[in-house]
């Protein structure tokens, strides 16, 4: 027997989607212990577990949905002027925000007691190769201002915010489009400039974050999610419809093959143990970079996040009173504030890097690291630490 779609009015506080803020909240803790590079029983779980992605997918493109969702509001209330004008200003805050961040990394160098190498640097998860984020010692005042301006210098760890604000910036155009009922046009737009650039490689900006999330690639999530969110209540009922069960079991079945071709990694990230194999190495590493490169975003990752997140989103609705009184209280908060929490978990892994305990190299005291920052974040969510200041 069919039965009507939710209303999704259970999941509604004051105009938010609950779901939403509960699953970016999920995201939001992987991004700080992934970032905390300790291997923990935390991390363990975190690192390719769920498949071949990671939390960088679910940040950008459920920041899509959401925006989606508020500007289409805005859009239909305030007209198309007043909504570009706020992503514009949304855009610039953002901006403020790197180079607020870039900036305090380089005063805090002159601080003899802190290492800031643990920000200034990408170590490649072998510790083979380690590149430089910041200008060498001795470079001018005005190369420093232009990089910083440019965004060519800042923390591998916050660079996704670079991304963020420049897709931001660019996304009244989508909004306007989407207004005028062309969805189709600007799929097959976003789609056509994804697959071209798959093959072209080119940076849209000069900034650092192209090198990891080059902008005409990694704007399919974004503007995608966006779309999804301007006809979020059409998608969310279809989701939730009973009638549709089966979509959301092929997504889990397909979901659990990618679950049991990550196990297959010869080479897993913060994971101790023997993994399954089901070939030799050399054919995984050339399968990976195929299709599941992140930084070209390749077409498996998108459909193991596709899978993911159907899957997630459908467990949560069914299952939400649960999940609410298990996980809510921890992970909506924290979710609600995003970027509150991206720009204090820089200075968290500052912290810790700064201390000898990760040194001990000890899965106890790592997994101990993990949880007391995941309680720091909450209690300062929470309390509303600087929410004055520092944007949410």
């Amino acid at each position: 027997m069919r039965t009507k779609p939710t209303t999704g009015q259970d999941y509604v506080h004051h105009g938010r989607d609950l779901r939403l803020d509960f699953l970016r909240g999920i995201v939001m803790l992987v991004v700080v212990c992934v970032h905390l590079e300790y291997v923990s029983l935390i991390s363990m779980l975190m690192w390719e577990r769920l498949g071949l992605v990671s939390s960088a997918e679910g940040f950008v493109s459920l920041s899509g949905v959401v925006l989606g969702i508020v500007y289409k509001k805005r859009l239909l209330k305030e007209g198309f002027r007043v909504a570009a004008i706020k992503l514009w200003k949304r855009a610039w805050q953002l901006y403020t925000v790197n180079i607020a961040v870039i900036t305090s990394i380089l005063l805090l160098q002159y601080i003899p007691a802190i290492n800031i190498f643990s920000v200034t640097h990408w170590v490649s998860p072998a510790g083979a190769t380690i590149y430089p984020l910041f200008p060498e010692a001795g470079s001018s005042w005005l190369t420093i201002l232009k990089q910083a301006l440019l965004l060519e210098i800042g923390p591998h760890q916050f660079q996704i915010i670079g991304l963020y604000t420049v897709l931001i910036a660019i996304a009244p155009v989508v909004l306007y489009a989407l207004s005028k009922q062309k969805t189709l046009w600007v799929i097959l737009l976003s789609w056509s400039v994804y697959l071209i650039n798959s093959w072209l490689q080119y940076r849209f900006t000069s900034a650092r974050f192209e090198y990891g999330f080059p902008t005409l690639t990694w704007q399919l999530l974004f503007f995608n999610g966006m779309i999804i969110g301007f006809h979020h209540k059409r998608v969310f009922d279809y989701l939730c419809d009973s009638a549709n069960k089966r979509l959301v079991y092929a997504a889990a079945v397909l979901l659990t093959g990618f679950m049991l071709l990550a196990l297959n990694n010869p080479e897993p990230v913060h994971w101790p143990w023997h993994t399954a194999t089901y070939g030799n190495a050399a054919t995984y590493k050339v399968m990976y970079e195929t299709w599941f490169s992140k930084s070209r975003l390749g077409i498996g990752r998108i459909l193991n996040n596709i899978a993911l997140y159907v899957t997630l989103f459908a467990f949560i609705s069914r299952y939400w009173q649960y999940c609410y009184k298990v996980l809510g209280w921890l992970v909506i908060p924290i979710g609600q504030a995003s970027l509150y929490v991206f720009i204090w978990h820089i200075y968290l892994v500052l912290l810790f890097s700064n201390m000898p305990l990760p040194a001990y190299n000890n899965i106890w005291i790592n997994t101990c690291i993990h949880i007391a920052s995941i309680a720091l974040i909450w209690l300062m969510v929470k309390k509303r630490f600087l929410f004055s200041i520092v944007p949410r």
